[in-house]
């Protein structure tokens, strides 16, 4: 079981409403690698938490997904000339309120789990993703994707929630936030270093952009450049990316598999509309054997 924890929302792009929020999308990767994923929030009873609820029941990621008495989170993006997004991220919307309740079950047997900052701007939400992350079973892959979006960024959950991961997923935007908030110096390499020493982390990995992405696993760097051709937009990519990476790790692969097909994932989603482009539409290079293949 892999679990994407915290907001679950629609994207509002140009081209029309799409599921979004950074665990929804890591969920919806990590199913397509032949893993049983699951997404933990919590959306509105409003016609937008119907349509997101059987978008996941369609996709096989239900179970821990509450209703509670706020509106369904959207988000309105708008793209630049080269299909970078920016955001506007309603507040007080239901994933401000996720409940412990219905979570507690999953994360008993989950392997994998991945979380970041932005469900962490309220304190009920905050809570619970601190109990969940308190109960994951020993030896689980706990993902700390920072994804710092809208000027939500506050240095106690930032702090807390790198003591409770064992990777780390961090862009070039923000890893400086990060290492000024740690008292950190020096080039993105040496911080990465320092931040894996820090924390016991087993693995870091840092987004570049269109220049690529950099590892720093089992004390050595490596690095993936952007294979993308036509960039449609950028929304999505770096949970798609994370969601490949943690795939090939859970199913025997290599540090140097995954992040190989993890720049191809995310490079390939680049070139669709959204974060959650149709699985046929993937080339079959851009999958690794589930177990039991």
């Amino acid at each position: 079981m892999i679990l994407g924890i915290g907001e679950i929302l629609w994207d509002l792009l140009p081209g029309g409403r799409r599921m979004g929020g950074a665990p929804a999308n890591f969920a919806y990767h990590a199913s397509r690698f032949g893993l049983a994923a699951a997404v933990v929030s919590a959306v509105g009873y409003d016609e937008a938490g119907d349509e997101a609820l059987r978008w996941l029941d369609r996709h096989g990621l239900g179970g821990g997904v509450t209703r509670v008495g706020f509106p369904t989170g959207t988000v309105d993006v708008t793209l630049d000339g080269a299909g970078v997004p920016s955001y506007r991220i309603r507040e007080e919307v239901a994933w401000d309120y996720i409940p412990f309740t219905p979570a507690a079950e999953l994360i008993r047997g989950a392997e994998c789990v991945c979380f970041g900052t932005l469900a962490q701007r309220s304190p009920v939400s905050r809570r619970t993703i601190g109990r969940l992350l308190d109960s994951l079973p020993s030896g689980a892959l706990a993902v700390f994707d920072v994804n710092l979006r809208g000027g939500f960024c506050d240095a106690d959950v930032v702090k807390n929630s790198l003591g409770h991961c064992n990777v780390l997923k961090i862009n070039d935007q923000e890893i400086g936030t990060v290492a000024a908030l740690e008292g950190l110096r020096g080039d993105d390499g040496r911080i990465c270093r320092e931040l894996a020493d820090r924390y016991s982390l087993r693995a870091v990995i840092l987004t570049r952009g269109g220049a690529g992405s950099d590892l720093y696993a089992d004390g050595r760097f490596s690095h993936e450049e952007v294979r993308a051709g036509r960039v449609v937009d950028t929304v999505g990519a770096g949970d798609s990316f994370t969601a490949a990476f943690c795939a090939v790790l859970l199913q025997g692969g290599s540090y140097a598999e995954a992040h190989r097909l993890a720049a191809d994932t995310a490079s390939f989603v680049c070139s669709c509309e959204g974060a959650t482009p149709d699985f046929g539409l993937f080339p079959p290079h851009l999958r690794f054997p589930a177990r039991g293949e």
